[in-house]
């Protein structure tokens, strides 16, 4: 389709005509006039005057019916110019109607007549002074509930709010007014043994969102609350509930080396050991090297008898040996360590090469721990069980790397560690074994005398290596602490580790 030059040329008239004489329209049917705050500090004074006051002050074109009449007290501070008109007409039932940039002003009744509805069945108003809560903090709520014509006005001055909005949503919001409004608490919370920073994000969530405020103090580790009372109530079950003595758990340890005989060099059959002792279950894991461990729940209670019945059987084994006997607390769901063993030295150098100058080589010794270590998580459920994250780690020296730093050799760390879980109950003993090792020791025979001849000797002499199995054997007993008073278990000596 073509356009001759006469229709293009008023094509191009009428869109710079729209664009410059046409006013733009808002989404509420409201004339596009530049945003801007106005105060207005009115008693008494005539609806005429007032309407040429607010025209004044922002630029609006307005038309009044000659039917206007009536007197308008308000008091507004900083609030919208458009919100402040139809505050005023909604508030003294005037209605308004909106063509091009002009905005015409007549009664409720006149609006009626010419258009079949009442203007107020679209929108009322409703001024609430607040005499407890915040009304910028209520605004906030009463926003997430409005329609898209609805309008939430705050005076902060005298804490008052303005509600514009259709009448069904006007009265739920006038509802959530009235239990938001209402006499709050302050409560004072000392905490013994949560940390009010810890605390602080739980509560933040239960606060009354525009009437309940909260700080907590970190020097005194005080919580103050402010809120309404029902809900000062629930949140001080929620402090009580957090706010408890952390439980202990007392683990009793005893770490035993059995060096096998023949007859054990597979292992000790615990399937046989547990035929003549009351079990109550079992379990496995798989060790990091290969083969696995065996975990199982006795019943020793205060029997001193059955423990040193179990002692005397891996007698029959081989030679034992209680390498420590440890007693640790841990809070509960707080990791526990026991570390039998030494730390293996070794050093290492850091050569530097300046650009002019002698080479420096810097040494350092560095340490790496070798021998037994246990980590125990226990958590305490309400039924007295406990359950147990074990964790055994057993290392030693396989091998040493001669490095010019450390002639004596860098070791290389064999370890077998498992990760295993098991409930087991108060005051009960776990036994775990399976835990197996190659023990080398160094065995020398001579000729008296003359293998003790310097330099000599040593015709005399003979040096071999002997390698022997060994289990090592780990005895468990987790006992919940509810005082100050600990109580030994029979059969398991004190130390501190």
């Amino acid at each position: 389709m073509k356009i001759n030059e006469s229709a293009y040329k008023f094509i191009v008239c009428f869109m710079i005509f729209a664009f410059f004489f046409v006013p733009a329209f808002n989404a509420a049917g409201q004339p596009s006039v530049a945003p801007q705050k106005i105060t207005l500090d009115i008693k008494g004074m005539d609806i005429i005057d007032v309407l040429k006051i607010i025209s004044q002050r922002t630029g609006m074109n307005i038309v009044a019916s000659k039917g206007l009449a009536g007197k308008v007290t308000i008091f507004l501070k900083d609030v919208d110019a458009w919100d402040a008109l139809e505050i005023i007409l909604l508030a003294n039932d005037l209605a308004y109607v909106v063509d091009g940039d002009i905005v015409t002003i007549m009664t409720g009744r006149e609006y009626e007549t010419l258009y079949g509805e009442r203007f107020k069945d679209k929108k009322e108003v409703r001024i609430i002074k607040l005499n407890y809560a915040n009304a910028a903090e209520v605004a906030k709520a009463l926003t997430q509930v409005k329609t898209a014509i609805g309008r939430v006005v705050v005076d902060a001055g005298s804490n008052t709010l303005i509600l514009m909005e259709t009448k069904d949503r006007l009265a739920q919001m006038e509802e959530m007014v009235k239990v938001m409004d209402l006499p709050t608490v302050t409560k004072i919370f000392s905490l013994d043994y949560a940390k009010s920073d810890k605390l602080n994000p739980k509560i933040q969530d239960m606060i009354t969102k525009g009437v309940g405020t909260m700080r907590f103090d970190e020097r005194t580790n005080k919580l103050v609350v402010t809120d309404l009372p029902e809900k000062v109530k629930e949140i001080e079950k929620v402090i009580t509930a957090f706010d408890e003595k952390t439980r202990q758990v007392l683990i009793d340890a005893k770490i035993v080396q059995v060096e096998l005989n023949d007859k054990f060099q597979a292992g000790i059959d615990w399937k046989a050991v547990f035929k003549d002792f009351t079990v109550q279950q079992t379990l496995s894991a798989g060790l990091t090297t290969g083969g696995k461990i065996t975990l199982a729940t006795l019943v020793f209670g205060k029997d001193r008898n059955t423990l040193d019945a179990l002692m005397n059987f891996l007698g029959t084994t081989g030679k034992t040996n209680i390498i420590s006997s440890p007693r640790i607390t841990a809070l509960d769901g707080q990791e526990a360590k026991i570390i039998v063993g030494t730390k293996e030295a070794y050093i290492t150098g850091t050569t530097t090469t300046p650009a002019t100058g002698a080479v420096t080589t810097a040494e350092s010794v560095n340490f790496v721990d070798v021998g037994i270590q246990l980590y125990v998580t226990p958590t305490i459920n309400k039924e007295g069980y406990v359950s147990m994250k074990i964790k055994p780690v057993v290392s030693s020296v396989g091998s040493r790397i001669k490095t010019t730093a450390s002639p004596d050799g860098v070791p290389i760390i064999k370890t077998s560690e498992a990760e295993t879980s098991i409930v087991v109950k108060d005051g009960m003993t776990i036994v775990m074994g399976g835990l197996m090792e190659d023990k080398v020791s160094k065995n020398m025979t001579k000729i008296p005398v003359l293998g003790d001849i310097p330099v000599l000797g040593f015709i005399f002499r003979n040096t071999n290596n002997e390698v022997k199995k060994t289990e090592l054997v780990i005895f468990l007993t987790p006992t919940i602490i509810s005082g100050d008073f600990i109580e030994p278990i029979p059969g398991m000596k004190s130390s501190s580790t």
